[in-house]
């Protein structure tokens, strides 16, 4: 293999030659500015940019590329496919065109890289080389018989055939979350996505985060305490559609040897949900009503508006919720996940206070603050869109 470099007079380009018999095809053919460039060569890469760029015209460039990354993370391009019948490369060649006004040789650092096989930084450019790595890791990610219904698989599909810009500045939201120090069974929001289809009746996103949490070290146990709490408001509708996704699943359920790693000071702790309800009776006495008072005061310093409504218009009701709040864990998942639990559906729901509620019982239980607002932004950023964090920023502003 040799190195050659060919210069046209605006442009000095790095060519990496191989032979003819290699590539079918003559090596290097270079054209004047304002025309195609064409070659045959194994990487290209711009290593000087001119004082002034050609007026009015634009200069394609073919790239027989092993990866995209090789010639410099140019972003502003328009690209489109060589598809002509007579051009045959070793791998896939792609074209960019390099517009005067936005080639700038200060935009060539790499920011996001590859992720799952697509070249993350180049939106202008995707290869089917780059789809089928991606969909292939979807398909297989859990192993290639996995019975799931991999909708990971049809749903990207759905914008990689059609507008794989956008999906790459999707990925490009999901790697800033991952560089905002939250633990990767947070961060991959299995947990709450589960939590909010239940509420949605989606039995198919059901499945496929339950699969997921499997993976992770997810026991049946941590599993079903979810389940109860995404029932406390998806009521038996949600519970209809566990059954229906899970159904076999819960039955032949095996606990992975290697428990899930939950974030540093997360851990089971029943004690503090407990308030003291007297269990000798189902009417709410006066010393249940204080001491469900005394617990919000001395947990989050703040009452829901409810406790009051409830105890003056209907205190059994009052009485018996907060016990099946209180019930609803068993000590098996760490107690931090019953806020965070509160902070998704609050969040996708819009509910102010309970989610002002989320906040603070967070906070007292020890979850950070990147926790606390990252659980809040996913919510909005996968279910309602970000105009929720308007709503989010009037309820518990003051507090976060």
């Amino acid at each position: 293999m040799e190195l050659g470099v060919a210069y046209d007079g605006s442009y000095v380009f790095g060519v990496r030659r191989q032979r003819p018999e290699t590539l079918r095809a003559e090596p290097v053919q270079l054209g004047e500015v304002g025309r195609v460039i064409e070659h045959q060569a194994h990487r290209v890469l711009v290593i000087e940019r001119p004082a002034a760029l050609p007026a009015c015209r634009q200069v394609g460039v073919d790239l027989c590329l092993c990866r995209l990354v090789e010639i410099g993370q140019i972003e502003s391009v328009a690209v489109d496919a060589v598809t002509d019948a007579d051009h045959v490369p070793s791998r896939v060649i792609v074209r960019y065109r390099l517009a005067r006004s936005l080639f700038d040789m200060n935009t060539l650092t790499q920011l996001y890289g590859v992720r799952n096989g697509l070249d993350v930084d180049n939106l202008d450019v995707t290869t089917d080389e780059e789809i089928d790595t991606f969909l292939t890791q979807a398909r297989k990610g859990r192993g290639p018989l996995d019975p799931g219904p991999q909708y990971d698989l049809r749903a990207n599909s759905a914008w990689l055939y059609t507008r794989p810009d956008f999906a790459k500045l999707h990925m490009r939201v999901l790697d800033g979350w991952r560089t905002i120090g939250v633990d990767p069974i947070i961060a991959a929001s299995s947990f709450a996505n589960l939590h909010t289809y239940i509420n949605q009746a989606w039995e198919v996103g059901i499945e496929n985060c339950t699969r997921g949490l499997q993976l992770r070290g997810v026991t049946r146990a941590q599993l079903l305490e979810c389940i109860m709490h995404a029932q406390m408001s998806g009521g038996m509708r949600g519970l209809e559609c566990v059954f229906r996704a899970l159904g076999v699943v819960l039955t032949q359920w095996v606990d992975r040897p290697e428990p899930a790693e939950w974030p540093d000071g997360w851990a089971p702790d029943m004690a503090p949900f407990y308030c003291g309800l007297d269990p000798t009776t189902k009417e709410l006495t006066d010393q249940d009503k204080r001491n469900i008072v005394e617990w919000y005061e001395r947990t989050i310093n703040w009452i829901p508006p409810r406790v009051e409504f409830l105890a003056k218009h209907e205190p059994r009701s009052l009485k018996s919720t907060r016990a099946r709040w209180e019930g609803c864990f068993r000590g098996a998942l760490p107690k931090q996940m019953m806020p965070y639990f509160m902070l998704r559906h609050n969040t996708v729901t819009g509910n102010p206070g309970g989610l002002r509620e989320a906040v603070l019982l967070a906070k007292a239980w020890g979850i950070t603050h990147n926790y606390i607002v990252n659980t809040i932004v996913q919510g909005a950023y996968y279910f309602t869109g970000m105009e929720r964090l308007d709503m989010v920023a009037e309820a518990v502003g003051d507090v976060l």
